[in-house]
């Protein structure tokens, strides 16, 4: 099964689609896509929605998993990041997907078998078995560490 990790910004949003195990997870796709900049919100979320649905009907998507968001809880940058971030719950459930899971950093370490502690992602975590991943972008990092995490 091909599971979709989401990270959004209030500039653009990252993907990664990977299958695998835990123990020997594969990327199939990677990408990081910008929001068109002149759009007025309504139509930029969406066409974020569109983008997210195309993903998700062209690679027959059964589980996706966004990186939610974790700094300051008020203000402009938490609102339209939760907003794109819903906008994925949505085209999920267009779809007909109910595995759709919002996770922050500790709850992924959890899942991907630490004890649940944000910064063993960056201590503990044996990220050699995905290639090239230490070179990888934060966004892109985010991403497939939201993905691997619900990997059997």
């Amino acid at each position: 099964m091909v599971v979709l990790g989401v990270r959004c910004s209030n500039k653009d949003f990252t993907y990664v689609l990977m299958s695998g195990s835990k123990s020997k997870p594969k990327i199939h796709i990677s990408d990081k896509i910008a929001y068109p900049r002149s759009y007025a919100k309504p139509r930029s979320l969406w066409w974020f929605f569109q983008e997210i649905e195309q993903i998700i009907t062209k690679h027959n998507i059964k589980k996706i998993i966004v990186k939610g968001f974790e700094g300051p809880t008020r203000g402009k940058t938490y609102e339209e990041r939760v907003e794109y971030e819903s906008a994925v719950f949505i085209a999920a459930a267009k779809n007909g997907i109910s595995a759709v899971f919002r996770k922050v950093k500790s709850t992924i370490a959890k899942d991907l078998g630490l004890k649940g502690r944000a910064h063993y992602l960056q201590t503990k975590l044996n990220t050699s078995v995905i290639t090239g991943y230490v070179e990888k972008p934060e966004k892109e990092k985010d991403a497939i560490l939201a993905a691997w995490s619900e990997l059997i």
